[in-house]
């Protein structure tokens, strides 16, 4: 590796690690916000019950607004792609209002406890998406977010006699998802990782990717989510998802050796 190269790659190392931390900042700085809303917005006392009817509204207003931003956001992103022009802030501005837009919709549509704890625990599983993304194989990522999909599907099922046609809406996009995941893996696994974009390949997964790990992670989640539906979302499914993912990670982290 010639001077020239070193230099290219550790740029491309400090830029890796500048979206890292970004991750991480952004991750901390939304999770002391949702302390102030759990204290504010469903811990409240008596005397802060106005507060607490204000944010209600703002939440729903919220709820509009960040959803319209962050499609304003996509469009702005996809014009650049088009346009061949620089999209880092669009993207940005992508991820940003798409978390916002989540924690909003979440939090109006469950004023209580349950919602703000489900934020508590989505924001850091988010973070944790991210640096599987930036710093493990892609195929991980894609199994790591079948297992995250697979847990929010049995929260929702859960808390599906509040909110049914929320949780069956969200549970045949899990299954659209998980359908998509085995078409591509399959067109992938025939190419050898690639994809053709605009008559250029385009390096999707790696070369040794296993994509029987892909293919059985899907079965998990329709496993997973079969079972929530006839038994109810118990404990030990939550389990499941877990260990499948803990396992991933130690495969995963091996290949990387």
């Amino acid at each position: 590796m010639d001077k020239r190269e070193r230099a290219q790659r550790a740029k491309q190392e400090d830029a890796l690690l500048n979206r890292v931390l970004a991750w991480i900042a952004g991750a901390v700085v939304l999770e002391a916000l949702l302390l102030l809303l759990d204290r504010y917005y469903v811990n409240y006392r008596i005397k802060e019950l106005p507060i607490q009817q204000a944010l209600y509204q703002v939440m729903g207003v919220l709820a509009i607004v960040f959803p319209i931003c962050f499609v304003l956001c996509a469009v702005w992103w996809f014009t650049s792609w088009r346009k061949d022009k620089p999209r880092a802030l669009a993207g940005a501005g992508v991820t940003a209002f798409a978390v916002l837009s989540v924690c909003a919709v979440v939090a109006r549509l469950y004023p209580n406890q349950t919602g703000v704890s489900a934020l508590y625990v989505g924001v850091p599983c988010l973070a944790v998406l991210a640096l599987v993304y930036y710093l493990y194989q892609h195929e991980f990522f894609v199994v790591t977010l079948l297992g995250a999909a697979s847990a929010l599907g049995l929260w929702l099922i859960a808390r599906r006699v509040g909110h049914p046609v929320i949780a069956y809406s969200y549970l045949v996009v899990e299954l659209l998802l998980i359908v998509a995941v085995a078409a591509v893996g399959r067109k992938l696994q025939q190419t050898g990782g690639l994809l053709t974009w605009k008559g250029k390949p385009v390096r999707v997964f790696s070369k040794n990717a296993n994509y029987n790990m892909l293919y059985l992670s899907c079965a998990v989640a329709v496993l997973v989510q079969g079972a929530a539906l006839a038994l109810g979302s118990l404990m030990v499914l939550y389990g499941v998802v877990i260990v499948w993912l803990l396992a991933m990670a130690v495969y995963y982290t091996v290949r990387l050796m």
